[in-house]
């Protein structure tokens, strides 16, 4: 007969929900994750949340992003796109409200076919994104040795979109709608290159270099074949993405019109 004892072995996990990794104890011995039945909840999901993450990238943008991406343990990518992209729609409300009622009492087009148009870009530029990441993995997996997966550079692009779009959406915020200057999405406007514009095409570009650097960095390449490797992926996919979009919204308008659903 055996009699309960106050140093009982600690009750063995199934797996670690970090990792994967059987383990026994308090700790997973692979990854260092929290086992304990409530310190997980507490610790672990504290230490893989949104802003522990952002601070952990905000810190080391590059080596932090490429790193991460490489981390095994770490499986929650999509999921810190997703709280990105929340906190961009926020921000962006007040452009894409200014910009339909700038454009609504001058505009030579109804108000349905203002809203079609708006609409039509933003899915233009989900599009675009989509088009850049497949024309990207083809080019840097066929130049470069390194065997990345698509799994993975998705992780990549989750992990660089998550930390660059609350950047990019509190810029537009502070310059277009607190300062009343140039913003990063009004670049294409611009007639004369004030202050404002000069600042917001400086920032347009260290956000390329970064895309540019964690792209050189992952795929193991010298800089000059990822610039032009990137540039040729942006470049090319801005151009598809454009004539795609341009031949979904006119079938799109012309259906809609014939329906009488939009007026021209």
């Amino acid at each position: 007969m055996h009699g309960t004892t106050a140093f009982a072995e600690p009750r063995a996990a199934a797996a670690c929900a970090d990792c994967g990794t059987a383990a026994v104890g308090n700790f997973c011995s692979a990854c260092g994750a929290d086992l304990r039945e409530h310190g997980l909840s507490i610790f672990g999901l504290g230490r893989r949340s949104f802003p522990a993450v952002y601070l952990q990238l905000l810190s080391a943008p590059i080596t932090g992003t490429v790193q991460l991406a490489e981390d095994k343990t770490y499986r929650t990518h999509l999921s810190f796109l997703l709280t990105s992209l929340a906190i961009f729609c926020l921000l962006m409300l007040p452009t894409l409200f200014g910009a339909a009622a700038a454009a609504g009492p001058a505009a030579h087009v109804s108000e349905s076919m203002q809203t079609l148009m708006r609409v039509l870009s933003q899915v233009g530029a989900y599009i675009g994104t989509a088009i850049t990441f497949l024309i990207a993995y083809g080019l840097f997996r066929y130049f470069s040795r390194e065997p990345r997966t698509l799994p993975a550079y998705f992780k990549l692009y989750c992990l660089a979109f998550g930390f660059v779009m609350p950047i990019y959406a509190a810029y537009e915020f502070v310059a277009r709608h607190l300062l009343g200057v140039t913003g990063i999405s009004s670049l294409n406007t611009v007639t004369q290159w004030t202050p404002s514009a000069l600042l917001a095409a400086a920032v347009a570009l260290v956000l390329w270099a970064y895309f540019i650097a964690i792209h050189q960095r992952f795929w193991r390449l010298p800089l000059w074949k990822a610039i032009v490797l990137y540039v040729l992926a942006a470049t090319s996919s801005y151009q598809l993405s454009f004539w795609l979009m341009y031949g979904i919204g006119h079938v799109t308008a012309q259906v809609l019109i014939a329906q009488g659903l939009v007026q021209a």
